[in-house]
């Protein structure tokens, strides 16, 4: 029972391995790998994105709640019917977009780390997003044959909100602007200090560049995203490889 179970929940989308983009190339390929690891990341500030999806959810509670059920004049049953799946679309979206991944594969060699980054719409938050509209739209025709004054409310509803999504994710335009491929790479000797990010597992590998729009030089940072149980290994090959450099704990702005 427990080996059923554990087949069907490495099945589910979340679940599965992350694979490299089919045009991606490492630049030190035939060099054997230090370390290497994929992972889907939220590069940037978590805790703003977090506030942001929570005040946002309980503004539209509020909302649907003074809507529907105060000035409309439904019972709790009816509200509750044309409510849950247009919350629950917006639940979806508004999680679509303040939790946003992107993915990452590193590879340490004796030579340097190498990064591969890339972001692409996901397939089945769109799925997902069709059938939602149909049950919105239903929801719709059911206010409308209610109360048909309450027409312009109930499409600028579930059933309107629905529709837009659905536009945006079919739009080839909009699936263009949020694919986004970047590979790069830096030697060992570049790095100039090791963070380490107090309230994540994130090592920041710091150096100096040439800021071409300052024409002057600049600092940067290569952040290192990893699960909590990598950190220490991870740490391990970048200090074998730097043993000049202390990682430091501190906290730093992920972006």
């Amino acid at each position: 029972m427990s080996s059923t179970l554990n087949r069907f929940i490495q099945c589910l989308p979340w679940n599965q391995p992350i694979e490299l983009p089919d045009h991606h190339q490492w630049k030190h390929a035939n060099q054997h790998a230090l370390l290497e690891w994929e992972i889907k990341a939220r590069p940037y500030n978590t805790k703003i994105a977090n506030g942001m999806f929570a005040f946002l959810l309980c503004i539209t509670l509020i909302f649907s709640y003074f809507l529907l059920y105060k000035n409309a004049g439904f019972n709790l049953t009816e509200t509750a019917f044309i409510a849950v799946p247009g919350f629950f679309l917006f639940f979806l979206a508004l999680h679509g977009t303040t939790h946003q991944k992107t993915k990452f594969a590193y590879r340490l060699t004796e030579t340097g780390i190498e990064v591969c980054e890339w972001n692409a719409p996901g397939k089945g938050w769109l799925i997902a997003l069709k059938w939602l509209t149909v049950i919105a739209s239903i929801a719709v025709i059911f206010v409308v044959a209610l109360d048909p004054s309450a027409f312009w409310v109930a499409l600028a509803g579930p059933g309107g909100m629905g529709l837009l999504y659905l536009g945006l994710a079919n739009s080839s335009k909009f699936q263009e602007m949020h694919a986004e491929y970047h590979h790069r790479g830096h030697e060992w000797e570049r790095y100039k200090k090791i963070s380490i990010h107090t309230g994540r597992p994130v090592i920041g590998l710091q150096f100096d560049y040439f800021n071409t729009h300052l024409q002057t030089m600049d600092k940067g940072i290569l952040f290192l995203f990893c699960k909590k149980q990598q950190l220490a290994t991870a740490l391990r090959e970048i200090s074998r490889k730097r043993p000049d450099l202390k990682p430091i704990n501190e906290p730093f702005d992920i972006y």
